[in-house]
């Protein structure tokens, strides 16, 4: 739909009203030129002698009177579009102001902007909801932060106390071996609940926006230191990376950066077969991560929402995908999903 202004839009309207209640109007116009016009010119005319025939008294009459009629409807609607014109910037510029503050601001920054007083009430009400809910946003912002951040220590320190006590536990002579199964059993369960708990402060984090510092960072480049990291995480598997555009540079944090790209690989291992290979690809603004996989095609309504996972496949917590997309989402990147021969592919557009 075209937007327009609205005071040109209120322009345009009174424009067509104006026509349109001109050209209704037009019978009355003639009425009244019949009725008070043109019959007393007629007996003038008969006192005078003078033939009817010799003198066009309704067509002059009804030019006279549209002439007239126009002129003020001219003078009128000119000065209408004047007054529309020209005061309503004034009025309107508070609304103006307001508008151009809430664009730029953000919850992040913690400052709800001052919004400057209006000799219009209707704009004064607008202001003070605005502040409120501006400021209650930045409220609710501030404690969910504090939140992720307590979190992430109360929460990271005695899962790691625990692991800790079972690696000693472990050690410990004359265990049974329903013992030690037991103890890795728990283990498991804690390294588990230790990763997930990463991931959904991880999550909070991106979505609150804590992520702020960013730079430019050179893909190619970015791609070579991580391949050895990347290997090991392909616990096996064959990695081939291909790398055509090299000075490929993004604007983006780089630790979300790595971040998504060990999502994307670990994603890959975890749905690939054994002996398959996965593919790194890194050409046109877009970086691709394929893999060979014998599960079925994955419903892209469902893929990257947390905690889903494929009815073929209950391996990891299902937040990988979704930290992947938070990730591009947060630096309006898009990420689309391709299946096709046994092969899925997750392909990120890194030039929006």
């Amino acid at each position: 739909m075209k937007q327009r202004k609205l005071i040109n839009l209120l322009l345009s309207r009174f424009s067509i009203s104006l026509v349109i209640l001109l050209i209704l109007s037009a019978p009355l116009f003639y009425f009244i030129v019949i009725r008070y016009y043109s019959e007393d010119l007629r007996e003038v005319a008969q006192m005078a002698n003078i033939p009817l025939s010799r003198l066009d008294l309704e067509k002059d009459a009804i030019i006279g009177l549209v002439l007239q009629i126009l002129s003020m409807v001219f003078v009128l609607g000119a000065s209408i579009f004047l007054v529309m014109r020209l005061v309503p910037v004034k009025l309107w510029r508070p609304f103006y102001d307001t508008l151009d503050k809430i664009s730029h601001f953000k919850v992040e920054g913690g400052r709800v902007p001052v919004f400057a007083d209006s000799e219009v009430m209707e704009f004064n009400q607008l202001n003070d909801t605005l502040s409120h809910i501006l400021t209650q946003n930045v409220r609710s912002y501030q404690v969910q932060k504090q939140f992720t951040e307590n979190a992430s220590h109360e929460l990271q320190t005695p899962l790691a106390i625990v692991q800790g006590k079972l690696d000693l536990l472990s050690q410990t002579a004359n265990l049974t071996e329903e013992q030690v199964e037991l103890i890795e059993d728990v283990y498991h369960e804690i390294g588990r609940m230790s990763r997930l708990n990463r991931n959904l402060l991880l999550l909070a984090k991106i979505e609150n926006a804590q992520y702020q510092l960013t730079d430019h960072i050179n893909l190619a480049d970015k791609l070579h230191a991580l391949l050895p990291s990347l290997e090991l995480l392909a616990d096996g598997l064959h990695i081939d990376c291909h790398i055509e555009d090299k000075s490929l540079t993004v604007n983006c944090n780089e630790v979300l950066l790595e971040s998504m790209i060990h999502n994307l690989i670990v994603n890959a291992v975890r749905h690939n077969r054994t002996g398959g290979t996965i593919t790194i690809t890194l050409d046109g603004g877009r970086l691709v991560v394929g893999n060979t996989s014998d599960e079925p095609v994955l419903d892209t309504r469902y893929i990257f929402e947390r905690f889903h996972r494929s009815m073929s496949s209950q391996k990891g917590n299902g937040l990988g995908l979704a930290i992947v997309k938070s990730i591009c989402d947060y630096h309006r990147w898009s990420i689309a999903y391709d299946y096709h021969d046994n092969w899925h592919e997750f392909c990120v557009n890194l030039v929006s």
